[in-house]
């Protein structure tokens, strides 16, 4: 049937000249938030008598963009060179045939940190060119339809913006074709290369924790922006969590065993930069064993530290992730499942464990000396000894007040006694003169 149709098409074209004439056409272009354009161009075309039904027929049966040249009409895809969808509508009005087909490269992306930002490719309409002119011609209109995300919108020539819809109208000639917006996203993720956790113990169990995120900055715009949030975020832990959850306290029984917390940024061009992390805790990171075997003291890590990392029963360390534990320079390791270097523990992610096991002694000296800030310092860090030493403290100063009461009491009752003694002393010597 096909070749029926065209083999009578052939027939009419020797014996007649196609006399279809295009009075008007439009583009109207829809793009999605990636930049990918939905493009649609409608011609209205004029044709003569019997011209028509030849041509829906045509369509019908399938025509090609070359073939419609056969009916004297110039058409094709003006934004791209591909192949189109072609579609025929007939009103009372009008008759529109109508081009469908797709573009990627309409508009050009430049990806910022928090945008995307979209440019109209002048090269994909250079039949609106003339010289150093852009031309819209007479009847003929170019109409986008932006995404509803779109912003920060740049047109030339000037035209009405309405509802994220941008559209010339011709006749109209400009010295510049421009066409620009912006798509707000979520920042990509910087990129981490490496994270240290150091953890120096002290004598009394606590531990000073330090964690280090070491950066590997794509640009120059994502460090200036990782200092702008830097600014913004300030010293304080949940900020940066909350801009980044992966800035976090790792060692930690829960949320409450967390004080003098401090973060800071130390920038150092694009590989060298890190954020620093400082905090203590509320709890001892190694607990004393409170029986000791003769002048030993042993101190066992509290596994409870490690709750952040907890996951399916399993201790989980993260890759590029280093866990590194300095002892008190008198400790002496007793026993541990995890790496010795250096006189330092240390944990080198990727792994995994069902427990941590760190066990070091220190020796007591026979003859200890006392030290009165280490006692202080240990009581202070005990909340029980602590209790007791307040409970000690007040009962000792209400025996002092007690003592302080009776020890008045005695020296008024000396007072009156010798002032007693004085008077008599006076009255005898009255008598004796």
């Amino acid at each position: 049937m096909k070749k029926i149709l065209f083999l009578i098409a052939f027939i009419f074209l020797l014996t007649n000249v196609f006399s279809a004439e295009i009075k008007s056409s439009s583009i109207n272009v829809i793009i999605d938030k990636e930049g990918t354009a939905l493009i649609e161009e409608t011609f209205f075309v004029v044709f003569e008598e019997g011209e028509k039904e030849l041509f829906k027929q045509s369509i019908e049966q399938g025509i090609s963009v070359d073939s419609l040249k056969t009916f004297g009409l110039d058409i094709k895809p003006r934004l791209e060179n591909t192949e189109a969808i072609i579609s025929f509508e007939e009103t009372q009005e009008n008759n529109k045939i109508k081009l469908n087909y797709f573009s990627n490269a309409l508009f050009s992306v430049k990806n910022k940190i928090t945008s995307n930002q979209f440019s109209l490719n002048k090269a994909k309409l250079l039949f609106l060119f003339s010289g150093d002119q852009i031309i819209f011609p007479e009847n003929f209109s170019l109409r986008f339809v932006l995404p509803k995300e779109a912003k920060t919108i740049n047109v030339l020539p000037q035209t009405t913006v309405s509802s994220n819809t941008v559209e010339w109208k011709g006749p109209l000639i400009g010295e510049n074709l421009l066409l620009e917006y912006s798509i707000d996203k979520a920042p990509d993720k910087i990129t981490i290369k490496e994270t240290r956790i150091e953890v120096l113990i002290k004598e009394n169990g606590f531990g000073e924790i330090t964690e280090k995120y070491f950066f590997d900055f794509k640009s120059t715009e994502e460090l200036n922006y990782f200092v702008e949030a830097s600014q913004k975020n300030g010293l304080e832990i949940a900020q940066w969590n909350a801009f980044d959850n992966r800035f976090f306290v790792h060692i930690k029984e829960d949320e409450f065993d967390i004080k003098n917390a401090s973060v800071r940024f130390e920038e150092n061009g694009l590989t060298n930069s890190y954020l620093i992390m400082e905090y203590e805790n509320e709890s001892p990171v190694f607990i004393e064993n409170k029986e000791r075997t003769g002048r030993f003291i042993e101190w066992e890590f509290n596994q409870k530290k490690l709750n952040s990392m907890l996951s399916g029963g399993a201790i989980i360390l993260p890759e590029n992730t280093l866990l590194e534990i300095t002892l008190p320079s008198n400790a002496e390791i007793k026993e541990t499942n995890l790496e010795k270097v250096n006189g330092k523990i240390n944990w080198q992610g990727p792994k995994t464990a069902s427990s941590i096991k760190i066990i070091f002694i220190i020796t007591e000296n026979i003859a200890p000396t006392f030290n009165l800030s280490l006692m202080i310092q240990k009581l202070v860090s005990s909340k029980e000894s602590l209790t007791i030493f307040i409970l000690i403290l007040i009962i000792v100063m209400v025996i002092v007040s007690l003592k302080k009461d009776s020890l008045t009491e005695k020296i008024d009752l000396f007072i009156i006694k010798n002032s007693k003694i004085e008077k008599e002393e006076e009255a005898e010597i009255e008598i004796d003169n």
